[in-house]
């Protein structure tokens, strides 16, 4: 398939674009070639002001996901409160169980899942199988 390219012109500062044009170097790639894949995905989306609001949201979930794997450290690692002020503590785990609705990454989401999960304990008898051996 032959496909016809237009040369356009569009105002960049100098430096971002000596910058974008190493990092494209550095990845060999055209410089017009991120470029243009990101026009096709706004143009397959609908909506520029969408795909930004979308970039936004994706960088807040970069740093969420790395809130919530600090506090599942800190978790695992014993640590139950955290200091909010001099005198206040907060508890990590509805911290950690807030931050699992926003969490991404299937992988993290599976961590936080399976250390806020209650494990059944083994070889338990129930309340009737207690009392039974009682009597």
């Amino acid at each position: 398939m032959v496909t016809m390219k237009k040369q356009t012109g569009i105002w960049v500062d100098a430096q971002v674009w000596r910058a974008y044009r190493d990092l494209c170097s550095r990845e060999k790639l055209r410089p017009a070639e991120p470029l243009e894949k990101f026009i096709r995905f706004v143009l397959r989306d609908g909506s520029a002001v969408a795909v930004l609001n979308w970039l936004e949201k994706a960088e807040k979930v970069e740093g969420l996901e790395a809130y919530a794997r600090v506090l599942l450290n800190w978790y695992r690692n014993g640590k139950m409160w955290i200091d909010v002020t001099d005198e206040d503590e907060a508890p990590i785990e509805p911290m950690l169980l807030s931050a699992l609705k926003e969490v991404a990454d299937p992988q993290l989401r599976q961590a936080i899942e399976e250390e806020l999960s209650i494990k059944p304990v083994k070889n338990k008898s129930s309340r009737k199988q207690a009392k039974a051996e009682k009597k």
